[in-house]
C-alpha cells in the first residue's frame, strides 16, 4: 500500500505525539504511584513518631521499663495513633496502669501462663474494645538489644523497615519498626489511584485527537505550496515558461519556489535566445544567398557578362557563407564541449604577441594604431592553439568595430592569482547595459543588423566558450578610450601562483 505524502506526514505527527504521550503519561503514572506510596509511608512514619512519644511517656511512668507493656496496651496505642488521637492518660484510655517495679505479675507469681495476643484469636476479657491488633502494616517495638518487646517479628519489618527511635530525654530506649507499604491497599487509596488513571486516559485520548486534527492542518499547510510547485513544474515541462509562483516565504520552501521561478525565467530566456538565434542565422544566410541568386540570375538572363569580375564577386559571397557555416559549427561544438584542449603551461606574452602580430598589418591599413604591452614573466595553464584563437578573435572584433583613425591598446597584468588581459579600443562604444549581450550569438547593437566588416557576430560567443573551458572569466564594459574594453581573466600556472 502506497501512502501519499499527506498520509505520511499525518502518520509521523500522530506517531510522534503518541510516543511522547505514552512516555509522558507512563512516567507520570510511575511518579504518581511512587510518590503516593512515599506519602503513605511518610504518614506511617509520622504515626510511629506519635506512637513513640506515647511509648516514651509510658516507659517513664513504668519506672523506665518495658516489662509491664502488654500486647493489648500496645495495640490500643496503635489504634489511637492510627486515628490521629493522642493516648493521654492511660486510665482515661481504658489501659491498665503500669505495675510498680517491685510488684510481681499475678500470672508469674501463680505460675499461670502469660496471656499474650495472637492474631486470629479472640481478645482476652481484660482487653478494652478497640478492634483486633493492626496487622497492616505490621509494627513492633524493639529494645536496645534488638529483641521484640511487643508485636510480631516479620521479614517485612526486617527488610527496609521504617524505623523511629523511642527517645527519653534524648536517649534512645527502644525502636519502633514498621514495614513500608509497597502497594495501595485501602479502598480510599485504590479509588484515588483509579481516578488518576482515568484522568490520564482522558488526557491521552483528548491530546491524541487534538494531535490528529493539528497534524491534518499542518499537513495541508505544508503540502499546499508543494502542490503548487508540482503544478508549476508540470507547466515548465509542457513548455509554458512565462508562469511564476511568486511565493513570499522565508523558509526552505520559499527558497525552492524562487529557484523554480529563476529556472522558469532562464528557460524562457533560452527559448527566446534560441528563437533569436534561428532568426539571426536565417538572416545571415539569406543575405549572401540572395546576392548569389541575384547575380546568377542576372548572368543567366544576359544582364551581366560571365567574366572574372563576376566570378570574383560570387566567390566573395561563397566565402562569406563558408565563414558563417564554419563559425556556427565551431560555436556548436564549443558549447557541447567538443573542442579539444591540451593544457600546459603557456607563456602569456608569446601568445598575445603572436595574435597582435597577426592583425598588426591590417590595423595599419585601416588607420588604427595598435599598441601592445605585457609582462613577459606571466604564464597561464591553457591550450596554446585555443588561446591564440581567443586573442585573435578579440583583436578581429576590435578591428571590425573601431572607426579610423583610432586606437587599440592591448595590456597584460597580474591580479592576485590571475592573469588579466585587456583590449581597449576607441569609438564607437557600446551602452553599458548592452555590454554583457556582446557575447550572445549573432548579437548586434544596430537594429538594422548592418554588417560593418563582414563578420557573422559569432566570434565573441566562441571566445566566451574558450575562456570557460580554461576556468576563466571574460567581460565587457565601456573603455576609457571611448570604445569597448574586453577583459579576460585566466588562472596563473602553478609556478606563477603566489
Amino acid at each position: 500500500m502506497k501512502l501519499s505524502l499527506a498520509q505520511k506526514l499525518v502518520a509521523a505527527f500522530l506517531g510522534l505525539t503518541l510516543l511522547v504521550l505514552i512516555a509522558t503519561l507512563g512516567l507520570a503514572r510511575w511518579s504518581f504511584d511512587k510518590g503516593f506510596l512515599d506519602y503513605v509511608n511518610a504518614l506511617e512514619q509520622l504515626r510511629l513518631q506519635r506512637l513513640g512519644s506515647e511509648l516514651a511517656e509510658y516507659y517513664v511512668s513504668a519506672d523506665n521499663s518495658w516489662d509491664s507493656l502488654s500486647a493489648a496496651a500496645f495495640q490500643r496505642l496503635l489504634n489511637q495513633t492510627a486515628r490521629g488521637q493522642p493516648a493521654g492518660d492511660f486510665r482515661r484510655q481504658g489501659l491498665p496502669p503500669p505495675p510498680r517495679p517491685h510488684t510481681e505479675r499475678p500470672a508469674e507469681a501463680s505460675g499461670a501462663p502469660q496471656r499474650t495476643f495472637q492474631p486470629g484469636r479472640p481478645l482476652p476479657p481484660d482487653l478494652p474494645a478497640g478492634g483486633p491488633p493492626q496487622e497492616k502494616p505490621p509494627t513492633a517495638l524493639y529494645d536496645l538489644q534488638d529483641n521484640v518487646v511487643v508485636g510480631v517479628r516479620s521479614h517485612l519489618i526486617d527488610e527496609r523497615a521504617i524505623v523511629v527511635p523511642v527517645l527519653v530525654d534524648g536517649v534512645s530506649v527502644g525502636e519502633l519498626r514498621s514495614a513500608p507499604r509497597r502497594r495501595l491497599e485501602t479502598p480510599q487509596e485504590t479509588s484515588f489511584s483509579r481516578q488518576q488513571l482515568n484522568t490520564s486516559w482522558i488526557i491521552g485520548i483528548s491530546f491524541t485527537a487534538m494531535a490528529f486534527a493539528l497534524s491534518l492542518f499542518l499537513a495541508k499547510g505544508l503540502l499546499a505550496p508543494i502542490k503548487r510547485m508540482i503544478s508549476h513544474v508540470g507547466h515548465l515541462s509542457s513548455g509554458h515558461y512565462s508562469q511564476r509562483l511568486n511565493e513570499n516565504r522565508s523558509d526552505e520552501l520559499g527558497q525552492l519556489t524562487r529557484n523554480l521561478d529563476r529556472l522558469g525565467a532562464t528557460l524562457e530566456e533560452n527559448q527566446n535566445s534560441r528563437r533569436r538565434l534561428l532568426a539571426d542565422v536565417s538572416h545571415e544566410l539569406r543575405t549572401p544567398l540572395s546576392v548569389l541568386t541575384g547575380e546568377i540570375e542576372a548572368m543567366q538572363d544576359g544582364l551581366r557578362p560571365l567574366d572574372a569580375a563576376q566570378l570574383a564577386s560570387l566567390e566573395q559571397e561563397v566565402k562569406r557563407l563558408r565563414v558563417l557555416v564554419d563559425d556556427l559549427y565551431e560555436l556548436s561544438i564549443s558549447e557541447l564541449g567538443g573542442l579539444r584542449y591540451q593544457f600546459s603551461s603557456v607563456a602569456l606574452y608569446d601568445c598575445v604577441e603572436a595574435a597582435a602580430a597577426t592583425v598588426q598589418a591590417r590595423a595599419k591599413e585601416q588607420g588604427l594604431d595598435l599598441t601592445f604591452g605585457c609582462n613577459e614573466s606571466l604564464s597561464v595553464r591553457g591550450d596554446t592553439t585555443r588561446l591564440h584563437q581567443l586573442f585573435c578573435n578579440l583583436l578581429e572584433n576590435a578591428l571590425a568595430y573601431t572607426d579610423a583613425p583610432g586606437n587599440i591598446a592591448v595590456s597584460c597584468s597580474c591580479i592576485a592569482n590571475q592573469a588579466v588581459v585587456t583590449i581597449d579600443d576607441s569609438p564607437p562604444g557600446v551602452d553599458a547595459d548592452d555590454c554583457n549581450k556582446l557575447f550572445d550569438p549573432l548579437f548586434r547593437q544596430e537594429s538594422s543588423r548592418s554588417r560593418r566588416s563582414g563578420g557573422a557576430g559569432l566570434g565573441l560567443a566562441i571566445c566566451r566558450n574558450i575562456v570557460d573551458a580554461h576556468e576563466g572569466v571574460i567581460s565587457a564594459k565601456p573603455s576609457p578610450l571611448g570604445g569597448v574594453r574586453l577583459e579576460v581573466r585566466l588562472p596563473l600556472a602553478e609556478r606563477n601562483a603566489p
